[in-house]
């Protein structure tokens, strides 16, 4: 209560009169009157004020009071949003959080980032001064940084999260490969070999022989994980031994080939072998019977003669 307090002073009156017969004389007393008096004014009330304020499953750091204005919470870093509260006993009020108004007594949800989240909150009936609270919630930032999957423009990768070590063999002719790793959060970092991998992946040039390639996934809140592909090239062959397996190859076939033709009957003997002149002269000639790969050889090389043959007609005496 507001009080204004007067207060009279002493006053001197001073009477002067005269007696008849006594003559004239001066009385002076002294007077001291005081008085207190009370004024009271009402004081100002505060009519724009909460009288409720929640997030909905998250504890505040300290209770609720109409005449508290500043409040904070803590969420974990998969909270992606809050429901909250904010609600005015006074019928004429009208409650906004962040410049957006709300419906008096009803939730709304509002989507929070990694780190302080501010919301302001206004009761205001246009008359009268306007209240404003604070709610601050802090999002812990995230500590995944894992990868979900290695993709390889060339060659497969079986993969699993908890192995960080992978090994690769390609062929000669492969001489460059795409790597492009996967991440599980969204806000991780990922480089391969210090260059920041996009979608598309980063090349990755293969000499012969192996490469280490490394991958670095930074978490949110700065944690490292490295995972390590050795992919390993292989080397070219030598020209004179890549000659010889085709020498090789033509070889074979052609004795495929050869093998055909010396099965193929001849078509002037059928499949009788004819004589030779030194076997005639010996009276051998060859067997029909004979093993029929002598046959075969003896068709293969033999040649032909003509022998004509005349007998004398025996005279009478």
């Amino acid at each position: 209560m507001l009080k204004k307090r007067f207060k009279e002073k002493g006053v001197k009156v001073i009477l002067v009169g005269s007696l008849v017969g006594m003559g004239t004389f001066t009385y002076m007393p002294t007077a001291e009157a005081t008085e207190d008096t009370a004024v009271t004014q009402g004081e100002a009330q505060t009519v724009n004020t909460l009288s409720k304020l929640e997030i909905d499953g998250i504890t505040l750091n300290q209770q609720f009071s109409t005449d508290v204005l500043e409040y904070s919470a803590k969420v974990g870093k998969n909270v992606e949003k809050i429901s909250l509260l904010a609600e005015s006993s006074s019928e004429t009020a009208t409650v906004s959080v962040n410049g957006i108004q709300l419906t008096n007594g009803k939730a709304e949800d509002f989507s929070l980032q990694t780190g302080k989240n501010t919301f302001t909150i206004t009761v205001s009936d246009g008359i009268n001064e306007t209240t404003t609270y604070t709610v601050q919630v802090d999002k812990s930032e995230s500590d995944d940084n894992l990868l979900t999957a290695i993709g390889l423009s060339k060659g497969s990768l079986p993969f699993d999260a908890s192995v960080t070590a992978y090994k690769v063999s390609l062929a000669n002719k492969v001489n460059t490969i795409t790597v492009a790793p996967t991440v599980s959060d969204s806000t991780a970092r990922v480089n391969v070999n210090g260059i920041d991998a996009t979608s598309k992946g980063v090349k990755v040039n293969l000499p012969v022989g192996k490469t280490t390639v490394k991958i670095v996934v930074a978490a949110e809140n700065g944690d490292k994980k490295t995972y390590t592909l050795t992919i390993t090239r292989a080397a070219a062959k030598a020209k004179g031994t890549e000659d010889k397996d085709t020498s090789k190859g033509d070889e074979a076939k052609k004795e495929s080939s050869t093998g055909t033709s010396k099965t193929q009957p001849s078509s002037d003997n059928g499949d009788k072998p004819s004589s030779t002149p030194s076997d005639l002269s010996k009276g051998q000639v060859l067997s029909s019977q004979a093993p029929k790969a002598q046959q075969i050889a003896s068709i293969s090389t033999q040649k032909s003669y003509r022998i004509l043959i005349k007998r004398q007609s025996q005279l009478g005496p």
